[in-house]
């Protein structure tokens, strides 16, 4: 079992300790099976059989000898001119929705980077989807020198894939100069789904499960192999397996179905939750249950609504982004930054270049923070093998804790272990509020972000991890990787696209969907101007993209960003101004209603609604009712050309409201709550 740790919360500035039971959850991921996906000459031993390309580019197939393995392989010769990016494809045929892996090995030399920017060579398998848009999954660019190596390349299919659509890439990227590339021995495997798939809903937490909270454990199961002549089985024992607590059957569905167990007479301790179809068993779930005492004394949790609790009360969080232009420096301008940011009502804030400071400026630094009542998310995305840039005097906090390691995180081993040193020092800093795992990274690092997780949840228990994705068809793969979930939509972000700002609410849902409803959800609202030819977003579109969040689950807000690329860039201090002050107004908007925003949901409170398109979410929170809604729009230029709606909401208790909407507009309306 694993061992509990000390714990310490703040509640009006006072620290306290404690044991801190064990955090549940997910033990392991399951493991992958695969099936082979046949390619096409496949080592390149029949010339260019199965591939497509240009007889006068820069690839082409070389023979005697040379290769990783057999006689020939694919070389790229970047000194060679094309007035096109050259490209060397073959074609999938029928790709169908899953996950595929794609591995083969390369030898580059001497391909120098541009002196901006990056270059060399790279692979990819990309499709179409049914609407004409295009995704795929690319690897790394290849450049510098390095002997022949094995590269593996992850792809998610979505569901609505265009049939033959599939190719596998080599192209150049940019335009190197010099050097060449050689390539050989492509495999493909399909990634085939468990027999069995298992999502704790509930508890919604780490697998904390609270006396004092709703008694029940709600499991996602669905049986995917469809040759199953036997239920699935459910079973719940004591930690150690020695007595069974619970158990239940689950026949093979489609959708899959919500197995509720009663919690309410198990006493406080460890469960493990495990879900076995015939000889298959999916990796156990860890509940661990707890009294009310021991849940109010966490540093942070989340109630059943997804609501954040905080050294002691309930919060909306409403976050900035404070990336500053030097990495490890806390002075008394960083400290007037801090001043400035909480003109706004804002509560958390990251700062994702400022990791390698040691422990007395982190101390430092989070102090200042707790003083003006900001909590902090630490930046742990640099903490895997291979992954940290700044070794040796750069890397402080590694040279601090893990000194054998000279500042380099090279291994798994060292890895783990300077992230627990780090976590379980951090977690008794008052302004710590948890730790920002991910940015943007494709599914294919979940199982080394998921390892992380682990070590983190048992080093720091009572702190969440917070990820945030661009890739809304992926996210369903952080499911178990992560306690909070966010997407980045920036609507205003290259806009000659034309995006409407309800991408920011459609990609909200994306988010609650891939959760199945069941974690808490922060959107990354856009408050930055994009490229050159962009505009930073007016008060009214921030207004409209945060109810817009707010109405399709969002249960907090970030704004990206109060820092370098954001606010920070801008240089004419009356125009930085007059940005911030559209984020200030927003902000303290939303503070002023945060019990509506922390409020349960309340869907009987409005019977009907008159224009269908119209998104809306009700909330009570005392006497008043709350309502949040939008009209959403395909293309911002509707928000101008589209004509304004009367929406007519009827509310239980027989009363009427009435609100008109622009397309790509959102607002929210609060009454008196009353019933017949």
């Amino acid at each position: 079992m694993p061992r509990a740790v000390p714990w310490v919360f703040v509640l009006n500035g006072l620290a306290a300790s404690g044991p801190v039971p064990p955090a549940g959850g997910l033990e392991a991921l399951p493991e992958q099976r695969t099936a082979p996906v046949p390619l096409v000459n496949a080592g390149f031993e029949h010339g260019t059989e199965g591939w497509r390309l240009a007889d006068d580019g820069p690839f082409s197939v070389a023979g005697g000898g040379g290769a990783k393995e057999g006689q020939a392989y694919l070389r790229f010769d970047a000194s060679i001119p094309g007035r096109y990016t050259p490209s060397v494809r073959q074609a999938l045929g029928e790709l169908t929705a899953g996950v595929y892996r794609l591995r083969f090995r390369a030898k580059v030399s001497n391909m120098k980077r541009p002196a901006r920017g990056t270059a060399g060579v790279r692979v990819s398998v990309e499709y179409k989807r049914k609407d004409g848009t295009r995704g795929a999954g690319k690897g790394e660019v290849l450049n510098g020198t390095f002997d022949w190596r094995q590269i593996e390349i992850g792809l998610l299919v979505p569901d609505d894939v265009q049939p033959g659509s599939g190719v596998v890439s080599i192209h150049r990227y940019n335009r190197p100069a010099s050097g060449e590339a050689r390539f050989d021995d492509f495999t493909l495997q399909r990634v085939l789904p468990p027999p069995v798939e298992v999502y704790l809903r509930y508890p919604n937490y780490r697998g904390y499960l609270s006396a004092d909270a709703p008694q029940h454990v709600r499991l996602w199961v669905r049986v995917n192999d469809r040759r199953a002549d036997t239920p699935a089985r459910v079973e719940v024992t004591d930690a150690a397996g020695d007595r069974r607590i619970a158990a239940a059957t689950v026949a093979p569905t489609r959708r899959g179905q919500v197995v509720v167990l009663d919690a309410a007479g198990w006493p406080v301790g460890r469960y493990a939750v495990r879900v076995r179809l015939g000889e298959y068993a999916y990796p156990p779930y860890a509940i661990q249950k707890i009294s009310a005492a021991q849940r109010k004394a966490l540093g942070v949790w989340f109630d059943e609504n997804h609501v954040l609790h905080r050294n002691g009360r309930k919060t909306f969080p409403l976050g900035l982004y404070n990336t500053t232009r030097t990495f490890d420096v806390v002075d008394g301008g960083e400290f007037a930054r801090l001043d400035e940011m909480t003109e706004a009502p804002v509560d958390l804030h990251i700062n994702y270049w400022w990791w390698p400071a040691e422990t007395a400026t982190r101390r430092k630094y989070l102090a200042e923070m707790h003083q003006r009542g900001l909590g902090y998310l630490d930046t742990v995305m640099p903490f895997l093998p291979g992954k940290a840039k700044y070794a040796a005097g750069k890397f402080r906090i590694a040279n601090e804790l893990l000194p054998s390691a000279g500042g380099v995180l090279d291994t798994q081993a060292r890895c783990d272990r300077f992230l627990a040193l780090l976590a379980e020092r951090m977690r008794r800093f008052p302004g710590h509020a948890g730790w920002y795992v991910m940015d943007e990274r494709p599914f294919d690092q979940v199982p080394a972000v998921f390892h992380q997780y682990t070590v983190l949840r048992r080093a720091d228990p009572d702190h969440p991890t917070y990820g945030v994705s661009n890739r809304a068809d992926e996210l369903h793969k952080w499911r178990d990787a992560l306690d909070v979930f966010g997407m980045d939509p920036y609507p205003l972000m290259n806009r000659k696209l034309g995006r409407p700002l309800s991408l920011a609410a459609r990609e909200t849902r994306a988010a609650v969907e891939a959760t199945q409803g069941s974690r808490p959800v922060w959107t990354v609202v856009q408050f930055f101007r994009g490229w050159a030819s962009d505009r930073w977003p007016t008060a009214e579109e921030l207004r409209t993209m945060s109810l817009m969040a707010v109405t399709e689950g969002a249960r907090g807000l970030f704004y990206w960003s109060f820092g370098n690329a954001g606010l920070m860039s801008e240089r004419d201090p009356a125009r930085r101004r007059d940005y911030w002050q559209r984020a200030v107004k927003v902000t303290k908007e939303l503070r002023s209603i945060e019990p509506a925003l922390l409020a349960p949901d309340a869907p009987g409170a409005v019977s009907a609604v008159s224009d269908p398109r119209v998104r809306w979410r009700a909330r009570r929170a005392g006497a008043k009712t709350y309502v949040f809604a939008y009209l959403p729009a395909k293309r911002f230029a509707d928000r101008e050309a589209g004509k304004p709606v009367e929406v007519t909401f009827a509310l239980s208790g027989g009363r009427t409201v009435r609100r008109t909407f622009r397309p790509d507009t959102a607002d929210w309306f609060s009454l008196p709550t009353r019933e017949r």
